[in-house]
């Protein structure tokens, strides 16, 4: 079955991809100033389950999980390496090796046959210099954690559940934001029928008060002999008929 995810924040292509050799299911995706954990067995979900914090003063170029530790990422960078240690922390690196005056290119771990896995070398590399460096892993960061498989498979869990809440929360809020919009449209329609209503009120006190003038002023006209009964009855019979 072929899935299509979409690019996070991201101005240029994936700048690597890689499996987790300790969970089928997790896929990391390196992008400019950040990279994303994904769960692919979540069939009802398009994004990642974990997006880190963007790197500072530098750029992201490639990167792989640690092949002995559940949860170490390295992340390559324009200056040096940042390794992200979530048995540690997840809010960012738990080391910044800044040990390149290049871009890094190229990032592999490698094994060393004569000391089996109590050795392991790391290579990296760029494409300007075209120089290649060999380094060991420091043993903290080779050697798994007691249950670090186990609490590190419990950690992507809760981002799983941290997820789908934060989702269903946004979800729930934008409901909120749409009644509370809707309340407020009721109460501005329900205000301007009222005003409409006190206007119409006005206009029409206006308009009687206005006849009752008229009346009034012809009564006088026609005590005053201004004009004659006559007029004064052709008046009064015209005003009832505005009525």
């Amino acid at each position: 079955m072929q899935r299509v995810y979409e690019s996070e924040r991201n101005s240029r292509p994936v700048l690597a991809l890689e499996r987790s050799p300790f969970y089928d299911d997790l896929l990391l995706t390196i992008h400019d100033f950040h990279f994303a954990i994904w769960k692919i067995s979540l069939l009802d979900r398009e994004e990642p389950i974990f997006r880190s914090a963007n790197t500072r003063g530098s750029q992201n170029t490639c990167g792989a999980f640690s092949p002995t530790r559940p949860g170490v990422i390295f992340i390559t960078k324009n200056n040096g390496i940042d390794i992200w240690d979530f048995y540690d922390q997840s809010n960012k690196p738990s080391i910044q090796m800044n040990l390149a005056s290049q871009a890094i290119t190229y990032f592999k771990f490698q094994h060393s046959p004569q000391t089996g896995n109590r050795t392991q070398l790391m290579a990296y590399g760029d494409e300007a210099d075209g120089t290649l460096n060999l380094q060991e892993v420091a043993a903290n960061l080779r050697q798994p954690q007691e249950n670090e498989e186990r609490e590190i498979k419990n950690f992507w869990d809760n981002e799983v559940v941290k997820c789908n809440y934060v989702k269903e929360r946004r979800v729930t809020l934008r409901e909120q934001w749409q009644e509370s919009q809707k309340q407020i449209e009721i109460k501005k329609a329900i205000e301007e029928a009222k005003r409409e209503q006190g206007e119409e009120v006005e206009l029409e006190k206006e308009e009687k008060e206005e006849l009752a003038y008229q009346e009034l002023l012809l009564t006088m006209k026609a005590k005053l002999n201004l004009i004659s009964q006559e007029e004064l009855e052709s008046h009064q019979a015209l005003q009832k008929k505005r009525r």
